[in-house]
């Protein structure tokens, strides 16, 4: 059942550009209004994100989210068949000077990443500027829905790590000297995740991105991928995030105070970590993909409506 696959594939290269993305926001339209693809999840996901908005207001955003997932589902079609020519004259890398001051220090670079703009183009983009791009992602249990993955990354040499089974293929991609993404803002069950706020609510997150820039000493630099209004996408990195550790409790002998202030530090930092990628979304609130349930995962003391999503 590949071939229709590669046949979309095939189809959304030929075309015109401006006609694929017509149709992207053509579909955009369709999922909001008639299809209502996870539009109560949205418009909950929103209110609960911009309480200050009004109705009005609210609505504009929505369908401005509407159009940004048909253009990134038009992207995503042209993807496979796209040269690094083309992706690097389509992009603005900006800041990349703090990732090469990282990755000069020898150690690799984990990279801070969320679903803001089109992230499958921006790692494409980032592998045909010459870095080396692994990025840690759930496992896909369909067959197809892994094959679409695989043709999106693996013809621009994005390598990708499966969190199940991530923790040598990470260490060993860092030796090499290269940039492992991880994305913070996915739901995360309760034994897996710790609680961070994440736009005024508590949501589970993944401690991983902390765990490993703390035990392996691997510099975290935070990027943002976002499209303007020409349709091109930029990759923005931003400064190092240095670690910061909590005070040490007690002796340097009390392992219990010791366990205390290195999961202290590991929940610190990653809601540092979640903050950058908040301020990221709330810059280009239409480009993050609010349909996904952040929030589903709640703290044990929550009940009846606080814990409704």
């Amino acid at each position: 059942m590949r071939w229709p696959v590669e046949f979309v594939f095939w189809l959304a290269s030929a075309v015109p550009r401006s006609w694929l993305f017509a149709c992207g926001r053509a579909t955009g339209v369709l999922l909001h209004r008639l299809v209502r693809f996870r539009r109560g999840a949205i418009e909950r996901h929103l209110r609960l994100a911009f309480p200050e908005l009004n109705m009005r207001e609210r609505g504009k955003l929505l369908r401005e989210v509407y159009a940004h997932f048909g253009l990134l589902l038009a992207e995503l079609l042209r993807l496979p068949r796209q040269t690094s020519r083309q992706l690097l004259d389509n992009s603005v890398i900006e800041g990349r000077e703090h990732l090469t001051a990282a990755l000069a220090r020898g150690r690799g670079v984990l990279v801070l990443a969320g679903h803001l703009g089109n992230w499958e183009v921006g790692l494409a983009t980032a592998a045909a500027a010459g870095l080396p791009v692994a990025a840690v992602t759930k496992e896909i249990k369909s067959g197809i829905g892994q094959y679409i993955a695989d043709r999106l990354r693996k013809p621009h040499g994005v390598v990708a790590i499966n969190r199940r089974q991530a923790i040598r293929p990470i260490l060993s991609f860092l030796r090499k000297g290269g940039c492992v993404g991880f994305v913070l803002d996915q739901n995360m069950t309760a034994d897996e995740g710790v609680f961070v706020d994440f736009f005024g609510r508590p949501a589970c997150t993944m401690p991983g991105l902390a765990v490993l820039a703390r035990r392996y000493r691997v510099p975290v630099v935070p990027v943002a991928f976002f499209r303007d209004d020409r349709g091109r996408h930029h990759l923005r990195f931003a400064s190092e995030v240095e670690w910061e550790d909590e005070t040490r409790l007690g002796k340097a002998d009390d392992d219990a105070a010791e366990k205390g202030a290195t999961e202290a530090a590991v929940w610190r930092n990653t809601q540092r970590y979640t903050a950058i990628l908040e301020v990221a979304i709330r810059e280009h609130p239409a480009q993050w993909l609010w349909m996904h349930r952040r929030w589903k995962t709640r703290p044990p003391e929550e009940t009846g409506e606080a814990a409704v999503q």
